[in-house]
């Protein structure tokens, strides 16, 4: 099978094309667009419009909250709350979906975080519209509602931002083509923002999985990922949550006990689902990523890949 020469990616990647020198379509891609990528001024002063901008349709509307910030209790989108709040100034509403809100066992550490952040929260849970019609599978459903949810919250609360913490690897790992792709690109209503969510995850054509009147045409807000702005470090994202909220290390990733495991079962589910239909993990693609942008080599993102969770 054919491996491309750079970032190790097998020819039976999602559409993976290979050049006369062996190289694929995404290390193409990279390549080509490497200075806007990778210059950390010009997308952290872009991010900075975007927000600026949002604060100015919250205040003409006279909406409470700047932004909608999702929240999974992990570390990522700790740090992307704290940063809003304190670099960029926004009056953030939290939001947590809760797969299983029967059971509370992950609700008070999502809940003391929050506290320590000093900002307004709610949790919703997938209870609502009939999620998903014929041939749609449960993760992609699990998904469809998250994002559902959230555009009814902002449709509801005027906010004119929606801020997610996806890391850039995921967002840029097939990516052959600035259309739809952040920072290229936002999305600027539910089906623009799914369209980039289930490419991601290889699929090709959201809507035809769901319901069109699940996609809320009459609400819009800007869906931002923070991270495809910022580059920071496992390091500097831990250093800087024990400074502001006291992070405990419990031997995971996240900052309490239930942090990381309380939708354990669902990404489970997610994995051996998506490596039946596609024939290759889910990691692989942002492995390759991380290849091609010099963060790993080819041998590194091999035995990660073959690591088990």
């Amino acid at each position: 099978m054919q491996r491309c020469r750079k970032c190790g990616a097998y020819s039976n990647y999602t559409k993976i094309r290979f050049d006369h020198m062996g190289i694929c379509s995404y290390c193409g891609f990279y390549e080509k667009h490497r200075n806007v990528l990778e210059q950390k001024t010009a997308l952290e002063k872009s991010f900075l419009l975007k927000m600026e901008i949002g604060k100015a349709k919250a205040r003409a509307s006279g909406a409470r909250y700047d932004c909608l910030a999702a929240f999974s209790g992990g570390k990522r989108s700790a740090y992307m709350i704290c940063q809003l709040k304190e670099v960029y100034h926004m009056r953030i509403l939290a939001f947590t979906f809760d797969r299983s809100p029967s059971k509370k066992r992950g609700q008070g550490y999502r809940r003391d975080i929050l506290e320590k952040l000093h900002v307004d929260s709610i949790t919703f849970s997938a209870v609502g519209p009939d999620m998903g019609g014929s041939g749609c599978d449960p993760y992609l459903a699990y998904i469809h509602s998250i994002y559902h949810h959230s555009y009814l919250l902002a449709g509801q609360y005027k906010i004119p931002l929606i801020l997610n913490g996806r890391p850039k690897r995921r967002i840029l790992q097939r990516a052959d083509s600035t259309e739809d792709i952040e920072p290229f690109e936002t999305a600027h209503d539910l089906m623009g923002f799914e369209r980039q969510i289930f490419r991601e995850m290889g699929v090709e054509d959201p809507e035809a999985l769901f319901d069109k009147t699940e996609f809320l045409d009459d609400v819009e807000a800007e869906a931002v990922s923070y991270f495809a702005y910022h580059d920071v470090s496992e390091k500097k994202i831990v250093h800087t949550l024990e400074e502001k909220i006291g992070w405990v290390h419990t031997g995971g990733n996240g900052i309490y006990p239930y942090a990381d495991r309380a939708d354990q079962a669902v990404h489970d589910m997610a994995a051996r689902m998506y490596m039946e239909k596609n024939g290759f993990p889910p990691k692989t693609g942002e492995l390759a990523f991380l290849v091609r942008t010099g963060k790993l080599t080819p041998d590194q993102a091999d035995a990660l890949l073959q690591k088990k969770p």
